[in-house]
């Protein structure tokens, strides 16, 4: 019967995943609804790996249509590259786009950037991860640190508000990494019972992170786990299967991929906290043009997360964050 209602889910998964990327692909013969004709705007990406990125990027081509506007893309080959990132960041000042979206991959690497960008009069967007190096006209993403802090009291909860607790981080997270650790380590405090064994790094490939949690549970007792990112989650949940320890020991994770909902469905890990990554790419250049036409533009766009379960993963608000092609 499990193995039947895997296949069955999985099936749903991937018709509701074809027809919501041929609407997108397919979207009819409307015009855009505004000619903004002879505005660029450049999109600075952390990598062009992973589904994450790819609807950040299918949000951004949906304001595209709809403006009429021209986007350039750049990203690097990984999210560790931040010299890489920062020399094309650069060399995009060269072309004079009328405004900037920067997923960032570090913050103090980009503070020569944003002066020059300031000082040429281009305004920049900051997408995903908040920078506080230097000037930038508007924030758009998540409150990584109060994402940090529904974590673990999701893991809390999980865990009846007692147990023993390690976090699994990766080494390119970034500041946004370093938000979600704060969070979890204040938010902590209100359990007297909950204990955090460890923080420990790893690599982008899930693999490494599968040999890490390895590693952690070979020498500790742990009764949950909290993975900050795609990867840590994926190789969090292998290793958990592997041992067949995935209903006894508690995952919560971030973010959202095919492989991620194959494991949750599997019970390898609880929850998951997703936000929408096609809302912010649309919405990051829909203010990259209102700043660059000399509009006021807020100064922090705050994308909503949901806590994702295998109870709740088929509603239908939740589709338009594990699917987000279609808005």
């Amino acid at each position: 019967m499990v193995n039947i209602k895997g296949k069955v889910i999985s099936g749903l998964l991937l018709i509701i995943a074809v027809l919501l990327l041929y609407s997108a692909l397919y979207p009819g013969t409307d015009e855009p609804k505004k000619e903004k004709a002879g505005k660029t705007i450049q999109l600075i990406l952390r990598t062009s790996k992973g589904d994450y990125w790819k609807n950040v990027t299918m949000g951004a081509q949906a304001a595209v249509k709809e403006f009429g506007i021209t986007l350039h893309v750049s990203a690097g080959a990984d999210e560790g590259d931040i010299e890489g990132q920062l020399q094309s960041a650069m060399q995009s000042l060269e072309t004079h786009p009328d405004a900037i979206v920067l997923g960032a991959n570090d913050d103090a690497a980009f503070e020569p950037f944003l002066k020059e960008a300031a000082k040429r009069n281009i305004p920049v967007i900051a997408m995903d991860s908040l920078l506080t190096s230097g000037k930038t006209v508007s924030y758009v993403g998540m409150d990584n640190y109060m994402a940090g802090k529904e974590a673990l009291r999701e893991i809390a909860k999980q865990l009846g508000g007692k147990g023993e607790v390690a976090i699994v981080t990766y080494s390119k997270g970034g500041i946004n990494g370093v938000l979600r650790e704060r969070g979890i380590r204040d938010a902590v405090e209100e359990y007297e019972g909950l204990h955090l064994v460890g923080s420990q790094l790893c690599s982008e490939e899930y693999q490494a992170c599968e040999q890490t949690v390895s590693s952690i549970l070979d020498k500790q007792k742990v009764d949950g786990i909290l993975a900050l990112n795609t990867e840590t989650t994926i190789g969090a949940a292998h290793e958990l299967k592997r041992r067949q320890v995935g209903n006894k020991i508690k995952l919560v994770g971030f973010d959202s991929s095919p492989e991620l909902l194959e494991l949750l469905q599997e019970n390898q890990l609880q929850s998951l906290i997703v936000q929408n990554p096609f809302s912010m790419g649309y919405l990051s250049v829909k203010h990259a043009l209102a700043a660059a036409e000399g509009e006021t533009v807020p100064e922090r766009v705050e994308m909503s997360m949901e806590l994702i379960t295998e109870e709740n993963m088929f509603w239908l608000k939740n589709q338009k964050l594990l699917f987000p092609v279609v808005q």
